[in-house]
């Protein structure tokens, strides 16, 4: 578009509707360009102006605009979060999965693990519950529920240690105490 154009225009359409509606560069580079060949405006008069040489009005608003600038390194900073995420993706799932597989190793087992375990201990004189010490008869399955309670802060400090010291899950720990409260109660 030719400037003679665009001057003619900002009488009667704002230079960034003109810039939007009419040309492939924005407001501020338009108004730059305008500047570049010389035109100008003035505050509270309507439109821009131009003093110079006539020639110049013929000439595209595209010969005094500053060709678009690539910014490479926006689009490598782009790309590297973009493999960074994937990275950071891979890692989350990696250690999603671990967290999955160490959950499945605290959770009970299945009524199956259970009897692979009481077939596996039936060579053995005594065996156990999963999770407790006391005896049982062969015959019987443990299954369990995941259920969720509120406990003393220091409470469970101490439980938490007294499971690292026995070399013990903390829900066999509350299972034994549980079980012993309920026998009492008896």
């Amino acid at each position: 578009m030719k400037i003679k154009e665009i001057l003619e225009l900002t009488f009667t359409e704002p230079l960034n509707k003109i810039a939007k509606e009419r040309l492939t560069i924005g407001e501020k580079p338009t108004r730059n360009a305008l500047k570049k060949a010389g035109c100008y405006s003035l505050s509270g008069k309507k439109g821009w102006h131009f003093d110079g040489d006539k020639s110049v009005l013929e000439q595209s608003i595209y010969d005094f605009s500053e060709p678009k600038k690539i910014n490479r390194k926006a689009k490598a900073n782009v790309s590297s979060k973009e493999v960074k995420n994937e990275k950071t993706k891979e890692q989350n799932n990696n250690s999603a999965k671990e967290e999955i597989k160490k959950g499945s190793e605290q959770i009970a087992p299945t009524v199956e693990k259970a009897k692979a375990n009481v077939s596996s201990k039936t060579q053995k004189k005594e065996t156990t519950n999963v999770g407790t010490l006391e005896p049982t008869n062969e015959s019987s399955n443990v299954v369990r529920k995941r259920a969720s309670f509120d406990l003393d802060v220091d409470l469970l400090k101490q439980l938490k240690i007294q499971a690292v010291v026995q070399d013990k899950n903390i829900y066999e720990m509350v299972e034994t105490a549980i079980r012993k409260y309920l026998n009492e109660l008896k």
